[in-house]
């Protein structure tokens, strides 16, 4: 069972979120049995110092290797925001083909980080994520050419 932390930096209805009642929430879905806890900047508002607290506080709880990261690049910090956490020693990260999707029930919080360019950003630092990158490339060419033709 995977569970999240949405909104785990910024709410669009609270404001700015406090790391320790991320790590309280972190601590009780690892006491569920979470096999995997997502830390979410559900709205993309993050920051590297905020994610860096954030992050900090939840590993109070939890192993690296049990949290994952959930940036969205509303705010263009989505890949400041994966390396604050990769270099805390997170290794699991979410993101979407063609950056497509956003939180429906969070206003504001627009597309999710593209796995292109995750990809990209890992490659460029010598990380290995044994995607092939042409076919990535392929799809989100594909996914962005259904999607435009819908609008």
């Amino acid at each position: 069972m995977r569970g999240y932390v949405s909104c785990a930096v910024d709410c669009p209805y609270e404001g700015p979120i406090d790391p320790g009642a991320v790590a309280k929430v972190v601590a009780r879905l690892r006491d569920l049995g979470c096999v995997e806890i997502a830390v979410a900047d559900t709205i993309g508002k993050a920051t590297p110092e905020r994610v860096h607290a954030m992050v900090l506080a939840a590993l109070e709880e939890a192993a690296p290797g049990l949290l994952a990261g959930h940036f969205h690049d509303t705010g263009g910090m989505a890949l400041a925001n994966v390396d604050v956490a990769w270099d805390l020693g997170l290794r699991i990260f979410d993101s979407a083909a063609g950056g497509l999707g956003g939180c429906p029930y969070a206003p504001g919080a627009a597309g999710n980080l593209g796995s292109g360019a995750l990809v990209a950003h890992f490659a460029s630092k010598g990380i290995a994520t044994c995607i092939n990158r042409e076919l990535l490339a392929d799809t989100e060419t594909m996914l962005e050419a259904m999607f435009i033709s819908e609008r």
